[in-house]
């Protein structure tokens, strides 16, 4: 009898454990890998149990922070969504930190990227002599203005 209370208690540990380790994103917008034509209106991390997000980063591809008014949850849920800023065109992670209804740590990355007609970008700064590599050496000192 006592060997079967014992082993009640371990098995009904080892459920709880395992059920609440199992929660995890489940979906997200955007998608993971997503190439996407414009900037997209909200982030959304649905899981598949309830979690408190306790950390919601989203970097673009110079890894500065996008700032999209993130307030870790006190309440469990299973979705979250924020409005996101007009975004400019280039690659951006997602970066999450979550915990589960027993306080268990997890922790995940995604990606996507914003490639189109009408996307911002960002300025790159090109030094003056910066297309010369482009041009055939037989023509870099050619005067083109006569």
């Amino acid at each position: 009898m006592k060997f079967f209370n014992i082993a009640t208690a371990v098995l009904g540990l080892a459920l709880t454990f395992s059920a609440s380790a199992h929660v995890s994103l489940k979906q997200s917008t955007p998608e993971n890998n997503a190439m996407l034509m414009q900037s997209p209106k909200q982030l959304t991390l649905t899981f598949s149990g309830e979690v408190r997000l306790a950390k919601v980063q989203l970097k673009d591809s110079e890894n500065q922070p996008v700032d999209f008014s993130f307030k870790p949850s006190a309440t469990p849920n299973k979705n979250f969504n924020w409005s996101l800023p007009n975004l400019a065109e280039g690659n951006y992670a997602v970066k999450w930190i979550a915990l589960g209804g027993d306080g268990h740590k997890m922790s995940g990355t995604f990606n996507f990227m914003l490639h189109g007609k009408g996307l911002p970008s960002k300025m790159i700064e090109e030094k003056p002599d910066s297309h010369s590599k482009h041009i055939p050496a037989s023509l870099q000192n050619v005067d083109f203005s006569k």
